[in-house]
């Protein structure tokens, strides 16, 4: 059985992360959601337990531009990795088998030379997450990976004195930096295949909920999908009034549809 975890913003949880949390749950594979409010309707089976555990929720870190809390989710993620045995999982992923692998290196790439960390287990001695918990709310800099024009412009925009971790563009401490310090390690050789979690890439989001998908066209080498939460909470928004189909395979993975 795998020790799974996430975090969540707010006191309810939505029909896609519900469907995830299931379908962890199908396979006996044990979940903890760390909130910054009380979950008040967690799947049957479910833990919930308080963020401020693992990482202050107080103030939640966000992006200046969008207000996200993507941010602190990440800043969250790893700080679970350091203190817990837990494997993180995003609750847009949605499993097909158990969440259980014979390594402490779990991730996999998203694209031929990107990693997401959607799905992610480091060792605590592991040099990248050393990395990646450098990253502070106050952080001031320019991201590692940022190279080129795209640095320079940076530079000059901000008279060579870089800026908060706030204002660095999407990702930037997310999957940016998670393969760029994989790669400077070297535990970038632990990643599994795109297939194993981002078989199906964001241009196609709207088969999981139209019907199109089946869980038969699906090669072994799926794991589990990732369904993309903010572009499908949009699409149930505006074209099924917020229900999940019950011919989507999120619906038919998470709950026998």
């Amino acid at each position: 059985m795998a020790d799974l975890a996430s975090f969540w913003v707010g006191s309810t949880l939505g029909e896609i992360e519900r469907a995830s949390v299931q379908s962890f749950l199908n396979n006996n594979d044990s979940i903890t959601i760390y909130s910054t409010e009380p979950i008040t309707n967690p799947p049957k089976g479910a833990l919930n337990e308080d963020a401020s555990l693992i990482y202050p929720s107080e103030p939640l870190v966000r992006f200046k531009k969008n207000k996200s809390p993507a941010l602190h989710t990440d800043l969250f993620r790893y700080a679970m990795l350091q203190k817990t045995d837990k494997t993180w999982v995003d609750v847009d992923i949605i499993a097909l088998k158990p969440m259980e692998f014979e390594t402490d290196w779990v991730f996999g790439y998203e694209t031929d030379l990107e990693v997401n960390g959607a799905v992610l287990r480091l060792p605590k001695q592991s040099q990248a997450l050393q990395h990646l918990l450098r990253y502070t709310p106050t952080m001031r800099g320019l991201p590692e990976y940022m190279t080129g024009s795209k640095l320079l412009k940076y530079q000059i925009k901000t008279l060579g004195r870089g800026t908060t971790i706030d204002r660095w563009p999407w990702g930037s401490i997310g999957p940016r930096a998670l393969t760029y310090h994989l790669n400077r390690t070297g535990e970038i050789k632990h990643a599994l295949p795109q297939t194993a979690f981002y078989h199906i890439t964001m241009d196609k989001v709207e088969s999981f909920i139209d019907g199109s998908l089946r869980i038969a066209y699906l090669p072994d080498g799926v794991w589990a999908i990732h369904v993309w939460g903010n572009l499908i909470r949009k699409i149930l928004a505006e074209k099924y009034g917020g229900a999940l189909p019950k011919q989507s395979i999120i619906n038919q993975i998470a709950y026998g549809g």
